[in-house]
């Protein structure tokens, strides 16, 4: 479990493809003031958020992670259009006694999305996203949804769209910095909206 709240970014190295996929990820350091990733407490078998895609951690070299990834996930998440040089969101998962600054979040991609338009507003980003018809009923005003592995709040929802604002922080520290209208995202729905949708149905 995470809570969307992006610690480190990450590089991707190297992506093959033998029988799963197999993906080797370069912990960067953005500034001086960031905590360090502490490789010496990470544990193989440990789950990591890879723009929230939640990955098992196979070996470690240094500052360099390495998974795989199964086909199922590939064709699931924004996965396929990673290359050697992409910039992907890290977050290692909650333990027990832990801040959760953001909301709840398994690792478990929903869908992807695309991004319709950006808007600058003073020092902050309006992003809207096209989702597919059948997950727009998950998403309202003020409801939280996790993009590429961040937890955000939900700002506007219209018929086949829905918008975010992201703050300066988060535009400068996480893989965001390089959005474009076009880019493909990862989408995960908040867990609450998934089980009213569940009791609603009960009844």
């Amino acid at each position: 479990m995470f809570t969307g709240i992006v610690s480190h970014i990450g590089k991707v190295e190297n992506i093959s493809h033998p029988n799963d996929w197999e993906l080797s990820i370069s912990v960067q350091k953005l500034s001086q003031l960031e905590s360090p990733f502490d490789f010496d407490k990470l544990i193989i078998g440990a789950s990591i958020a890879c723009s929230g895609i939640c990955l098992t951690l196979k070996k470690k070299s240094n500052n360099i992670l390495f998974f795989d990834v199964s086909d199922e996930t590939a064709a699931k998440t924004n996965f396929l259009n990673w290359k050697i040089g992409t910039i992907v969101n890290l977050e290692k998962s909650l333990k027990v006694g832990d801040e959760l600054g953001g909301h709840f979040v398994y690792g478990h991609v929903d869908t992807t999305s695309i991004i319709k338009s950006i808007e600058k507003i003073n020092g902050s980003y309006k992003i809207s996203f096209y989702v597919q018809d059948k997950f727009m009923k998950y998403f309202s005003p003020k409801g939280s949804v996790s993009i590429d592995g961040v937890s955000l709040t939900v700002n506007e929802v219209f018929s086949d769209t829905f918008s975010v604002n992201i703050i300066p922080h988060t535009w400068a520290y996480t893989s965001f910095l390089n959005f474009k209208i076009g880019t493909v995202v990862n989408i995960e729905i908040d867990i609450l909206a998934r089980y009213l949708e569940r009791l609603n149905a009960k009844k």
